[in-house]
């Protein structure tokens, strides 16, 4: 039998308009809410027919509001105003239509008194009871409903997030399983942060899914995984059109009540007087006599029993539309197909008034196929089925992105509100928290932070509603920010100064601010370090998951063995992409991903140049902290940064040439290849000292530079063994394709001419002719795949030779663990590092005699060696480990104890640090001893 859920997801929230001055005119959209849409939607818990399984957002600033005895007490005032103006009304009208009206309101609002009573004032205590009973599930959003993806550090993101979590914890006495993310705004790398804090679900917007990678199979009928494992429940927009759009959907029939002819517009202004505004200012009272009727200004008077007809006429029609899906998508599996469907929760009685009998009347009449419930349940139920892909930058607002939250109408916000952001993370890494009012100050900041951040100030003036409120509001909150700074940098807080300020907005006096500490700051204060502990700076173009080459697989190898020998190594590096982390601890590393201040720029070297600026900017920064004792560069990408940082540091710098341009290329042709050669030699004559890889490189260098002979030191490429070890492998993929009887020779490098997999193309045919049953694998991306994928086809070897494009580390573990041959025909090498891991892999390896290779593959004791170039020899090689196992038994055998013995980089970092020692002493020898 076919089966499917609906997920309806109510998000309530308004901004914090609790002001310490009664009769603000804000503090009504508060009053407003809760008549008409937070206490309905109550009723509709109340009643016994109901299949409740629905799920509410609170917003902290509404929570906080809520309970706030001040706000209880107005809101008893507001009711007891409206109960007068009724009355008033009661007994001057005399037209029957309307008077039937005004018992109307008589009658609903003796009952919104009663269940605001019911509840001890505090409505959250209604919903607490109820979702207590598991009838619906209660979730919350962050701090002050920041849109996440426009704050600047991930300490701020952090801050809103758990902040917002503690307030429903404070309020609801359990953490939320879920969390409503402001304006359904996602951004890649925030899912890790919801991990972080125990959230396992949240909500985007369809078009997430639609444009995600990969593309879910089941749409927005199914929730998906993101990278760190939060379940993402899109949005059905089309079924979610039915209910909010007022042109298209049901809150627009002429029946409803007309939202926009209050009573305050239609009496004069002695009867009206003392029901609105004191200022004299006419304001809505809640009491609405007309129906929509049409689109002319004349409207007919509302009857309550039409519109209740309404409702349930729609909500037969909705449950049709339900239906409709269910024939469409119910054999969906698995899992079975979700539509999901949320909306503010202000929608319901506010904006439409009928809102919650409509939404009563839908889960009142049961479905068995349909069935109505939250995503915990689903989740618990489903987990397991669930794919994953990567969602980029969306939202629920205009157009689908930011353009409602940040455009001309309200950009001028954000550059106060990011240095505030900043400023508020650099108090708390160098200030002196264990003073209790110093601590509460930074408190109040961060209070004043959140609340100048709501998102609300930039819809508003977006939006052009109450925009001088809002901008007044923002610039409220960060005039107070700047005003406290002053007065903690003077030394002149008070405690009567903080109380006046905490009393002005009492927001969340309990202020956690443990998400400003950097992962950073939190491990070097609890690292015991050795005491000759270097602190070194490490600058690189890539490093993982930037990984371009071989290069990101050093960086990484080393500044792993340093820190595991106690020195204290920092990367700086490119971010590669929304995902990677701006900050990371990666295996005792602190690794730092900077943008280019030119992301989109075509020219490279201008990117790589914007680049290189990020890359001094985040060390400056880092210097305020960190007294750097040496500075390690790799490759020419970072030229310009690591010759500015070595002047600025006045500490030695240590560059590794992994290989030249004039060798990539065997010569330089294009003015590019000139002054990518230019920045190298740059580099090796302003370095202090030139690490290089093998011999090889050593004489390149010296005929690129012949005066660089005295600077040149070589320290060999290694390779971590641990890699290789079956527990650590992946599951079999490209593996399970080849044939059981087949061999395989396993290749892996970019696709570029210098790594030679034409060589190896042309080699295969001759192999193929002596044994057929071999399958070549090449690993790799690069510029050459579609010329080396159109030639395979057009030789006819595409059942024999398979190009998988770009693997990962376990893949190609995995795929040197289940090889018979490694071969890298390479033109050009300056080391060779993938031919190490086969070594480590205990693979007999066929390379190119040139470059690196020699120094650790001696033909016919570690592997064999052919002419660059010569897919004859290459062929001989192959076909030679093919027919004779005991000569490739041999080779795998020495090349593995030499790969362990001569190449681990345990040793390769001793050495590494052994050489940093030697620079810094000669650095402060005196010049005389030198000599």
């Amino acid at each position: 039998m076919n089966s499917m859920y609906v997920n309806f997801v109510l998000h309530a929230h308004l901004p914090y308009v609790r002001h310490r001055e009664a009769n603000r005119l804000e503090e009504r959209w508060l009053y407003e809410a809760i008549t008409e849409s937070y206490i309905p939607l109550l009723w509709n818990l109340e009643k016994e027919n109901q299949q409740q399984k629905w799920t509410i957002s609170f917003s902290p600033p509404l929570m906080e509001m809520l309970a706030d005895p001040l706000v209880q007490r107005r809101y008893l005032h507001f009711l007891d105003k409206t109960d007068a103006l009724i009355q008033k009304e009661k007994a001057s009208v005399t037209d029957p239509k309307e008077k039937v009206v005004i018992q109307f309101y008589e009658d609903r609002y003796e009952k919104i008194r009663e269940t605001f009573l019911k509840y001890d004032q505090n409505i959250l205590e209604g919903y607490k009871h109820f979702f207590k009973k598991g009838m619906i599930e209660c979730i919350t959003s962050s701090a002050t409903h920041t849109f996440l993806p426009y704050l600047q550090t991930e300490q701020g993101v952090r801050m809103q997030i758990k902040q917002g979590i503690s307030c429903f914890e404070e309020h609801f006495g359990v953490k939320p399983k879920g969390i409503w993310l402001p304006e359904c705004a996602y951004t890649p790398g925030v899912d890790l942060i919801l991990y972080r804090e125990g959230i396992q679900y949240t909500f985007v917007d369809e078009h997430s899914l639609n444009f995600a990678d990969p593309i879910p199979t089941k749409g927005v009928g199914a929730p998906v995984y993101s990278p760190h494992g939060i379940a993402l429940f899109a949005r059905n927009q089309k079924i979610s059109n039915k209910i909010w759009s007022s042109s298209e959907g049901y809150p627009g029939d002429r029946d409803y009540r007309e939202f926009y002819r209050d009573l305050a517009y239609e009496r004069d202004w002695d009867y009206i007087q003392s029901f609105v505004h004191p200022d004299g200012i006419r304001i809505d009272t809640g009491l609405k006599y007309h129906r929509i009727t049409g689109d002319t200004e004349w409207k007919e008077i509302y009857v309550p029993e039409w519109a209740n007809q309404k409702t349930v006429e729609h909500a037969r029609d909705f449950r049709a539309t339900l239906e409709e899906q269910l024939n469409q998508f119910g054999g969906q599996s698995f899992p079975p197909h979700i539509v999901t469907l949320p909306f503010d929760a202000e929608l319901f009685g506010h904006w439409w008034f009928e809102g919650p009998a409509w939404f009563s009347e839908v889960l009142a009449t049961p479905n068995n196929q349909i069935e109505a419930i939250t995503p915990s349940e689903y989740l618990a139920r489903h987990y397991q089925d669930l794919e994953t892909a990567h969602v980029t930058f969306s939202t629920w607002g205009r157009e689908g992105y930011g353009d409602v939250w940040l455009n001309e109408r309200n950009e001028w916000m954000y550059r106060h509100l990011h240095w505030m952001e900043k400023k508020l993370v650099e108090l708390y890494s160098t200030t002196d928290l264990s003073n209790p009012l110093i601590q509460r100050t930074i408190q109040q900041l961060c209070r004043d932070w959140m609340l100048a951040t709501s998102s609300d100030w930039a819809f508003i003036l977006d939006n052009q509603s109450a925009s001088q409120y809002a901008a007044n509001r923002c610039n409220e909150h960060i005039e107070r920010f700047v005003s406290v700074l002053e007065q903690l940098e003077k030394g002149n807080i008070t405690e009567e100064l903080l109380m006046s300020l905490e009393s002005d907005y009492p927001f969340m006096l309990n202020i956690d601010l443990s998400p400003l500490h950097s992962e950073h700051d939190q491990y070097i204060e609890k690292l015991p370090l050795a005491s000759n502990s270097l602190k070194i700076l490490m600058l690189t173009w890539e490093y993982p998951p930037r990984i371009i080459g071989g290069l990101a697989r050093h960086v990484f190898e080393l500044s792993k063995a340093l820190a595991k020998l106690g020195h204290e190594v920092y990367v700086i590096t490119a971010k590669e992409d929304q995902e990677s982390a701006l900050y990371e601890m990666l295996e005792g590393v602190h690794v730092y991903r900077v943008n280019s201040y030119q992301p989109g720029v075509q020219d490279f070297l201008h990117w790589i140049g914007s680049l290189n600026l990020s890359i001094v900017e985040q060390a400056l920064e880092l210097s305020k902290k960190i007294n750097f004792d040496i500075i390690h560069a790799h490759d020419w990408l970072v030229e310009s940064s690591a010759i500015t940082l070595k002047q600025h540091f006045t500490i030695p710098l240590l560059a590794t040439i992994h290989a030249t341009e004039h060798g990539r290329n065997q010569g330089i042709y294009t003015d590019l290849q000139t002054s990518i050669q230019e920045s190298e030699l740059r580099l090796i004559r302003e370095a202090t000292s030139i690490l290089i890889c093998s011999e090889y490189m050593k004489n390149e260098i010296m005929e690129l530079d012949p005066l660089s002979h005295a600077k040149l030191v070589v320290i060999p490429n290694g390779v971590d063994h641990t890699y290789f070890n079956p527990s650590s492998c992946a599951n079999q993929g490209w593996i399970e394709s080849v044939p059981d009887h087949h061999h395989i020779v396993f290749s892996i490098g970019r696709m570029v001419p210098e790594k030679g997999f034409q060589t190896l193309i042309e080699a295969a045919p001759l192999v193929l002719k002596k044994h057929s049953n071999v399958t070549f694998i090449i690993a790799g991306k690069g510029p050459l795949e579609k010329k080396y994928q159109d030639e395979i086809h057009s030789r006819g070897l595409g059942d024999h030779i398979h190009l998988i494009g770009f693997v990962h580390d376990d893949e190609r573990n995995e795929l040197l663990r289940s090889c018979d041959i490694a071969v890298f025909p390479s033109l050009y090498e300056p080391f060779g590092i993938a031919a190490l891991e086969a070594m480590i892999a205990k693979k007999p390896v066929v390379v190119s005699h040139t470059g690196g290779l020699t120094s650790f593959v001696k033909n016919g004791v570690t592997g064999l060696t052919v002419a660059p170039g010569s897919s004859k020899e290459l062929s001989k090689a192959i076909i030679a480990l093919l027919t004779n196992p005991a000569l490739s038994r041999k080779i795998a055998e020495n090349g593995q104890k030499t790969a362990i013995e001569e190449y681990n980089w345990d040793c390769i970092g001793e050495k590494t640090a052994q050489y940093y020692q030697v620079l810094l002493h000669e650095q402060h020898t005196p010049l005389e001893l030198k000599k």
